[in-house]
């Protein structure tokens, strides 16, 4: 049987704590039908977890997860921190770990750092909208670290249909988002290329452009057959 290995690690957001399935394994179903092999979803996310307590459960179970032998990893974590008031000092040193243990339990350093997403107006307590500036500096974080260790940094993009209460994605969201990790893989082995779509950044959401602000159907990255 011809298969590959996509490992993810997050929270909340990348179990799907608000559907069914997580983004990852959407993501992994397309991959499938587009690429005519079997793709094998290793979701290690875990509700409420932090950077460092990420770490640490990779460190735990390090030797478990290595057999798996992960084509490519992805990491989205964070959210928690926010919450948590994570020192970003702290916070830098624990993201350090979690890339250097991925890039170890990785056998050809392809590893992806998915940056946080920002929070929209009305978003459910205990979050608030004054955290978006938190979310930046952890994303300012994971974009030098990108850097350092000579990694690709990528970010979903979301509107107001694909959140449950403006963190956690619901149905919509997690297939939205597994679409565009699909079309990310998809670039990588050069069958679409991918159009750079503008980030929803704090200005973007301050301006409540949230429904499709770059008047495009947000599904999906904007793509071309390659």
């Amino acid at each position: 049987m011809n298969w590959e290995t996509l490992m993810c690690f997050g929270d909340s957001i990348t179990i799907g704590a608000r559907s069914y399935c997580g983004y990852p394994e959407y993501a992994g179903n397309l991959l499938e039908k587009k690429l005519g092999n079997n793709w094998n979803v290793i979701n290690l996310a875990v509700c409420g977890y932090t950077a460092m307590d990420l770490a640490r459960y990779i460190s735990s179970n390090f030797s478990n997860l290595k057999q798996f032998e992960p084509g490519i990893i992805s990491i989205l974590i964070g959210t928690n921190d926010v919450k948590k008031n994570t020192l970003p000092s702290d916070f830098e040193i624990a993201y350090r770990q979690v890339i250097l243990k991925a890039l170890l339990l990785s056998c050809n350093r392809n590893v992806v750092l998915i940056k946080l997403p920002f929070f929209p107006k009305n978003v459910a307590y205990p979050y608030n909208f004054g955290m978006n500036n938190k979310v930046d500096s952890c994303n300012e974080i994971i974009d030098q670290l990108a850097v350092n260790y000579n990694l690709r940094a990528m970010e979903f993009h979301l509107n107001d249909a694909d959140l449950f209460d403006g963190v956690h994605l619901n149905a919509t969201g997690s297939k939205n988002t597994g679409a565009q990790l699909s079309r990310f893989i998809e670039a990588d082995k050069g069958l679409v290329q991918i159009k750079e779509i503008p980030a929803m950044a704090k200005d973007a959401i301050a301006g409540n452009i949230l429904k499709d602000f770059v008047g495009n159907d947000l599904s999906t990255f904007k793509a071309k057959n390659g």
